[in-house]
């Protein structure tokens, strides 16, 4: 039986927390959208078809599909997004993650991110969450290189080391060894990469 070293277990700990955070937040915008009726008649039959073509050979249909998704029901989106990561093979989950990245959807989500546009954090973060799944990283690593909020950064990093994806590794590396980023940051991002490797392991 392996043990967690006290730093990954901490990394842990700080991941679930992240989590019930997300999920509150999902709650309450439920909560708050389940009062506007007319909001939530979504056409389920057109939303079914269009959620069909992230499996599209063409890149572009994927990145039109999850764009129309999103534009449709964001919630209802991200649940369709999430049920598509889980169920598909790793190539399946890199086409929807560049999907995401390439419609636009992300750095617009990272545009939110960067204004601290409130009430569009929740929908963001989320996005944020769905392409660090999908092991689409370099997005990602620009938000922790450059975000002005450090909570956030550290955030970030705790996505990707949740990806449990080796290909995570390198990207996250660059910046445990660049001497301008903060101590707390490469901190944290040395921490990241060993919970990986562990898991790996």
């Amino acid at each position: 039986m392996r043990t967690e070293t006290p730093a990954v277990a901490s990394v842990d700990s700080q991941w679930q927390q992240d989590i019930i955070v997300l999920r509150r937040a999902a709650e309450e915008l439920s909560r708050r959208r389940s009062s506007h009726p007319l909001r939530r008649r979504t056409d389920e039959g057109s939303f079914r078809d269009i959620s069909a073509l992230l499996e599209d050979e063409s890149a572009a249909t994927r990145q039109w599909a999850v764009r129309k998704l999103y534009e449709l029901d964001a919630d209802l989106a991200a649940t369709r997004v999430n049920s598509a990561l889980k169920d598909g093979s790793p190539q399946q989950r890199r086409n929807i993650g560049t999907a995401l990245a390439d419609s636009g959807l992300l750095f617009e989500a990272i545009d939110d991110l960067m204004a601290e546009n409130h009430e569009r954090c929740y929908g963001a973060f989320s996005l944020l969450f769905l392409v660090a799944k999908a092991g689409v990283v370099q997005p990602l690593i620009s938000v922790i290189e450059n975000h002005p909020n450090m909570e956030l950064r550290l955030a970030v990093i705790r996505l990707l080391a949740s990806s449990k994806e080796m290909q995570v590794v390198s990207a996250l590396e660059s910046i445990a060894n660049n001497p301008t980023l903060p101590p707390e940051l490469r901190s944290a991002t040395l921490k990241a990469i060993s919970q990986i490797t562990g898991q790996a392991a």
